[in-house]
């Protein structure tokens, strides 16, 4: 085992070299940990778990461009193949085949348990939200950094995010997320860490809703790939050509 002195001493180093660092640098490497560049596309799976109740799952997948544009294509159940979600710096949409056009719509909005709309459209923190370092703290054997992260326009998922990432390699650890009111509404923890694309990653978010005890999401992130999509996608008058 490591001497406890020695470990003492590589925390401090690794403290020390995070502080080095502003918040919103520190915020932009949590960010390249999340998403592999400003394109790319993956697939997501959502689990909705209720005790006593039958699993809900929804699965997606989600391109992303320059890193502020997003579309989620609704891939499972059946009954929901053809949907679309686009995103578009702090603006949504919501194409429904047969419907004329697409509907304007919130990132805050449900899309299902305790995750929303800009939770699937938006990889990324530092594009909504200013960061404050707020302290250091341990979460079981890790040696973390808590930033508070504040939306920078009503238009954000949320109103307030506590975040903890490691002090050492500034991989996410937790997350608490608050609505412009201050409630809180849901804890999050990041797991499934695996090399992806030349980074480990989390691929596994783990959400406890703190409304309604005894309910909880699962969020899994899977097949990400540093692929390109044409920019016609990303207009709200184009959805209805997408297949």
């Amino acid at each position: 085992m490591m001497p406890k002195a020695v470990f003492l001493f590589l925390i401090l180093i690794a403290s020390n070299n995070a502080l080095a660092l502003s918040p919103e640098e520190i915020l932009k490497k949590v960010d390249q940990i999340r998403a592999p560049g400003n394109t790319f596309v993956f697939d997501l799976k959502l689990t909705y778990k209720k005790d006593g109740e039958k699993d809900a799952i929804q699965r997606f997948t989600v391109q992303v461009k320059d890193a502020d544009k997003s579309l989620v294509r609704f891939t499972y159940p059946a009954n929901n193949k053809g949907r679309l979600l686009l995103m578009v710096g702090n603006n949504m949409w919501i194409y429904i085949p047969d419907t004329k056009k697409p509907i304007r719509i919130s990132p805050q909005q449900r899309l299902l348990g305790q995750i929303s709309n800009g939770d699937v459209a938006r990889v990324v923190y530092s594009l909504d939200y200013n960061a404050k370092l707020l302290e250091k703290e341990r979460i079981d054997e890790r040696q973390c950094i808590k930033l508070e992260l504040t939306a920078r326009t009503k238009e954000a998922t949320y109103g307030r995010i506590l975040l903890w990432t490691d002090a050492e390699d500034f991989e996410p650890q937790k997350a608490e997320f608050y609505a412009l009111s201050g409630k809180l509404l849901k804890t999050a923890l990041y797991k499934g860490y695996a090399n992806v694309l030349g980074k480990r990653r989390p691929l596994i978010m783990e959400i406890r809703n703190e409304l309604c005890k005894g309910e909880y999401s699962i969020m899994e992130y899977s097949n990400m790939k540093a692929v390109d999509t044409p920019k016609a996608f990303f207009q709200a008058d184009y959805l209805k050509h997408i297949r």
